[in-house]
């Protein structure tokens, strides 16, 4: 939203534009071989997207774990209650009406472990589908959705990551295969621009172009531009509209990946934010749970202070679990944006 833009630009301030465009490349490649390197990067991206379902599905699994132990764990309080709640009917503190009323919550809460198991054998299978294996193999070893360390992003990404992309890589393979100038297409529709400000925002420059109404335009003059590029190009006989269809397919190519990427980095910092937020929620929860207890066994609270706690708690928890997965997918989610992650080595 405009808050959120608003955010990301202001603490963009030390970013360092490139002024220079990059320069001229030769391809060298001839029609023939181009296209089937278009076809290549098609397969890169199919791939990608695998790779990216894997990790998702496993993070789907490893929430329902984890969702399950946590429901299994409000049981237990549930049922230590309940003996706390019995040993004082018996000795006269407490009303048959409360024994009851804790009879029931432990009741639905075993029921809700259910739905629960379903979805941790769905999600299992899913990912067996995936992987092509069979469910009744596959076990998680004890890793939870917790010890998964979220990559942070590190301010300055270059937009030459953006080249890694398969669309963006077929998109040109298509413009060489046309000869086309590849390099004349890159240095006027995709500017050498840092993707990333301070705290690994993204940067004013990015939200800038990743504006449908920015000015990455395509007038005739720049399509005669790119296509004259072409060493071969009087044996390419391309009508006009053609050349401009594909650097029209390049242009949309481009803004597609600037816009991916400026929506993954601001869900990173958004999940971030909002999984620290809702982790000082967890412990402010635990420890309401506590005093009740406490003040329960000293008579000086009633039961439903214990019960509205201990929701409350398991409610906490559970978004926690569901924040974490979030978080876990924007990351994935950006890893794709940027053609397969942000190391510049790579």
């Amino acid at each position: 939203g405009p808050a959120q833009r608003s955010e990301s630009s202001s603490l963009s301030l030390s970013v360092r534009y490139e002024i220079d465009l990059w320069g001229r490349l030769a391809s060298g490649l001839e029609s023939a071989q181009a296209t089937a390197t278009a076809s290549r990067h098609d397969f890169d991206a199919a791939r990608l997207s695998l790779l990216a379902g894997v990790g998702s599905g496993y993070f789907q699994w490893l929430a329902a774990e984890e969702r399950l132990r946590l429901a299994r764990e409000n049981l237990a309080i549930g049922e230590r209650v309940l003996g706390i709640v019995d040993a004082r009917y018996r000795n006269g503190a407490a009303s048959a009406l409360d024994l009851e009323r804790q009879r029931t919550a432990v009741t639905s809460l075993r029921a809700a472990l259910l739905p629960l198991q379903t979805q941790q054998q769905q999600a299992r299978s899913a990912l067996a589908i995936l992987l092509g294996r069979a469910p009744q193999g596959m076990s998680l070893g004890g890793e939870t959705l917790s010890q998964i360390d979220v990559p942070e992003v590190q301010p300055g990404l270059p937009a030459e990551l953006l080249v890694r992309r398969p669309d963006l890589a077929s998109a040109e393979a298509l413009l060489a295969a046309a000869d086309a100038d590849v390099a004349a297409a890159r240095a006027a529709l995709l500017p050498g621009i840092q993707l990333t400000g301070s705290m690994g925002l993204a940067s004013s420059a990015l939200l800038s172009l990743a504006d449908p109404s920015s000015g990455l335009g395509i007038a005739a003059s720049l399509v005669q531009t790119i296509f004259d590029g072409g060493r071969l190009r009087e044996q390419v006989e391309i009508e006009r509209s053609q050349r401009r269809e594909l650097v029209e397919s390049y242009r949309k190519a481009v803004l597609a990946s600037l816009k991916e990427v400026e929506d993954g980095l601001g869900s990173a910092a958004r999940g971030a934010a909002h999984e620290q937020a809702q982790q000082t929620i967890v412990g402010q929860a635990r420890r309401t749970l506590e005093l009740a207890e406490l003040r329960y066994r000293e008579g000086a609270d009633d039961l439903l202070s214990v019960l509205d706690a201990q929701r409350t708690l398991f409610q906490a928890q559970d978004t926690l679990v569901q924040l974490r997965q979030a978080r876990l997918n924007a990351a994935l989610d950006l890893y794709k944006a940027l053609g397969g992650g942000w190391s510049t080595s790579a």
